[in-house]
């Protein structure tokens, strides 16, 4: 199966979990950030999955990373903003026929959710979800992931990988 995970990480977490979902789905899956997941790349996937994490209470806009911008320098690391806001690779995708699913990083508490979002604009576009979306838990703010989420998120991949087949 041709499966792609596309995923905007800003401290690190999401893109962990991405790889991790990767393995889950199976071997020759590619990880790509928004940056590097181009429209032909996701084209020519039969599975897409995306995610990010959760900024200012859902998807991150431009204008929701000028907020993280003005962290820069004040954060335990930097944020990686280097890479296209999701809701504008999001905005650029191009229909497509193929399954799909989402997940996003966050926090816990009512601080917002990100991957039904995302689900909901793969779905007008055309894909077909396998699964709900899914969320994976960070410890605080800029992370690290909880203890096991990693293992949640390949036996999440796996059973992915099992839907979209």
């Amino acid at each position: 199966m041709n499966a792609v995970v596309v995923f905007e990480s800003l401290w690190g977490n999401t893109a962990e979990v991405a790889r991790a979902v990767a393995e889950g789905i199976g071997p020759g899956t590619r990880v790509l950030s928004t940056s590097e997941a181009t429209p032909e790349v996701v084209a020519e996937a039969a599975f897409l999955v995306v995610g990010c994490p959760v900024i200012a209470f859902g998807v991150p806009t431009q204008q929701r990373l000028e907020g993280v911008r003005s962290e820069v320098g004040r954060a335990p690391s930097d944020p990686d903003l280097t890479q296209p806001p999701l809701q504008q690779w999001l905005d650029g995708l191009a229909p497509g026929t193929g399954r799909c699913a989402a997940f996003d990083t966050r926090v816990r508490g009512p601080f917002g959710s990100a991957s039904p979002k995302i689900l909901r604009a793969l779905e007008r576009l055309g894909y077909r979800p396998v699964a709900k979306a899914e969320a994976f838990q960070v410890k605080g703010k800029y992370g690290p992931l909880r203890d096991g989420e990693l293992d949640r998120a390949r036996r999440w991949g796996q059973e992915l990988g099992r839907q979209a087949a």
